[in-house]
């Protein structure tokens, strides 16, 4: 599954942490420009807060007047988003033409007299507003009057400004994103190529086609590389020593097996026929045992050492020949349909046992017609079938080779042990074997092998 991939579950953390980072600096972009804009707007309020202030005067019976209009034209039209406001202590108050017949309630002033005092999101009949305010106090004649002087603006600027300043800047974020998810991808499927190189040369040590892992990685996959190979020469010298055992183990049970035949020989000759028979059965049994066991091994260090493919046609075409030179051979019709350039991933010497063993088993029990055919199946295996018109082989036998990890009776002459070192080389290739009893007569055995594209072994 993909999301079982370790390219994708690199891509998906890289990209969540990528997503949260850029999200983050949207947001801190966005209120670092809000800050920044709200800063600028109070400093105009305020600017326009001391130009209020130095154009009030108070005469000397109380009254309160603005001298002259502030400069900014948006203080004349009505509802202009740009207002001020001045109350006396005694409730009078007086406006910029822009706030109509509106009021302004301010929060109130925080801090000494005279001092700005600065609110946001204040609510009034003008709207939402951002707003600045101060108190100071006026000589009237003889009295002090107290005044509150407000200039505010609708805060609908700032909110507009920030909301196009977050939308061009989230286009950017997401065009930097698309950038670094496509810089992210290359740097991964680079950064991981070395460990896809391996796996390669990994399946390609599990197909036979070479022995170690070779190669220029990078040095933080040497480690592993070198630990690999010591298992692999590890495991070498494992097969090698088990073959030479195996071998030496054979060889010497063959003379106590021939001093055994030729005891069962004598006894025999002195007159016990039964006991002579029953000898001669268990020394055939054990005979045919060790040859299995020899064959295995042969083919375990053959394809250990050669892990290369072989061509079938001149292969196939050499055995056939030669079987027409064995006995019954030369009676029989050979018929071969066999294409030029299918190769098998498997030793010649090992086709050579497995093809044989099936090509003698025809030669044996075929009435006069042996055909041998190869096909090519989806570019990833060969299909080498051998058909006879004999009389086939009995229901029970047929399941006993067909079914994985069974054997068929090894235990009498004549049993198939061809067949079960056939399937014992077989599964050393990743290849398998089907027998099948045809109609009305005869016996259709076919060797599955994986193709190899050439004689070196590359599919």
């Amino acid at each position: 599954m993909i999301w079982r991939s370790l390219r994708f579950r690199l891509f998906a953390a890289a990209a969540v942490c990528i997503v949260g980072a850029l999200v983050l600096y949207w947001s801190v972009l966005s209120q670092v420009f809000e800050q920044h804009v709200s800063e600028r707007l109070y400093k105009e309020l305020e600017a326009h807060l001391n130009q209020l202030t130095t154009r009030l005067e108070a005469s000397d019976r109380g009254e309160i007047t603005v001298t002259d209009v502030l400069d900014n034209p948006r203080f004349e039209r009505p509802f202009g988003g740009l207002y001020w406001q001045v109350r006396t202590a005694g409730g009078e108050v007086f406006s910029s033409r822009s706030l109509w017949d509106q009021t302004i309630t301010a929060p109130g002033v925080q801090g000494r007299t005279g001092e700005i005092s600065r609110h946001r999101d204040v609510k009034s009949n003008a709207g939402t507003l951002l707003l600045v305010e101060r108190t100071v106090v006026m000589k009237a004649g003889r009295k002090d009057l107290q005044v509150q002087l407000v200039v505010a603006m609708d805060q609908n600027e700032l909110n507009t400004a920030r909301a196009s300043f977050a939308s061009d800047v989230l286009i950017l974020v997401s065009l930097l994103a698309l950038f670094l998810f496509a810089a992210m991808a290359a740097q991964t499927l680079i950064g991981l190529r070395p460990l896809s190189t391996l796996r390669q040369r990994v399946k390609a040590i599990s197909s036979n086609r070479q022995n170690v892992l070779e190669g220029q990685f990078p040095s933080e996959v040497e480690p592993l590389v070198d630990e690999l190979n010591g298992l692999l020469n590890e495991r070498a010298e494992m097969v090698d020593r088990a073959r030479a055992s195996a071998s030496d183990l054979a060889h010497g049970l063959k003379t106590p097996l021939a001093i055994l035949s030729a005891e069962g020989r004598a006894i025999k000759d002195a007159g016990h026929d039964e006991i002579a028979r029953e000898i001669d059965l268990q020394i055939g049994v054990m005979n045919r045992q060790i040859e299995r066991q020899l064959a295995r091994a042969r083919a375990r260090g053959q394809q250990r050492l050669a892990g290369q493919g072989t061509e079938l046609r001149p292969a196939l075409s050499k055995l056939i020949r030669a079987f027409r030179q064995l006995p019954r051979g030369g009676e029989i019709s050979w018929r071969e349909d066999i294409a030029d350039g299918l190769y098998a991933d498997i030793d010649l010497m090992d086709l050579e046992e497995v093809a044989g063993n099936i090509l003698d088993n025809a030669r044996k029990w075929t009435d006069d017609e042996v055909a041998v055919s190869v096909k090519l199946e989806g570019h990833k295996q060969v299909v080498i079938a051998v058909e006879d018109n004999g009389p086939g082989l009995p229901p029970e036998q047929t399941l006993a080779v067909t079914q994985r990890g069974s054997r068929m009776d090894e235990d009498a002459p004549g049993s198939g042990l061809g067949l079960a070192i056939t399937q014992d080389i077989l599964e050393i290739y990743n290849g398998h074997m089907s027998i099948e009893n045809l109609q009305p007569h005869g016996l259709r055995i076919e060797i599955i092998l994986p193709a190899s594209g050439t004689a070196g072994g590359s599919s």
